[in-house]
């Protein structure tokens, strides 16, 4: 939970700074908010896509493939795959979201 956590906060980071350099509605670079620590693959997304993922801050963005059994499939697209946490482990990462007022 917490290695998903900080994948979400730097891809915060990395949207701040696409805002910043005027990507608009070009695919930024994200980093893959799964589960392995030592994961380094990049998603390409659009704000948009980006977006829509953080309105809900149970949600993670990640390479296909990457999810755990123990998550629920919320989008399986051919770029990436939206998953959301559930249960106890749901209520920590939503307590643990940046945008959370």
């Amino acid at each position: 939970m917490a290695i998903e956590s900080a994948f979400r906060d730097a891809n915060e980071q990395i949207q701040a700074k696409a805002d910043e350099l005027g990507f608009g509605v070009q695919a930024s670079p994200y980093l893959c908010e799964c589960e392995d620590g030592g994961c380094t693959d990049v998603i390409g997304l659009t704000r948009l896509e980006y977006e829509e993922v953080r309105a809900h801050p149970k949600r993670f963005v990640m390479v296909s493939g990457h999810q755990e059994t123990d998550s629920r499939l919320v989008l399986e697209a051919p770029r990436f795959t939206v998953i959301e946490k559930t249960g106890e482990e749901g209520e920590l990462v939503e307590a643990r979201d940046p945008r959370a007022p």
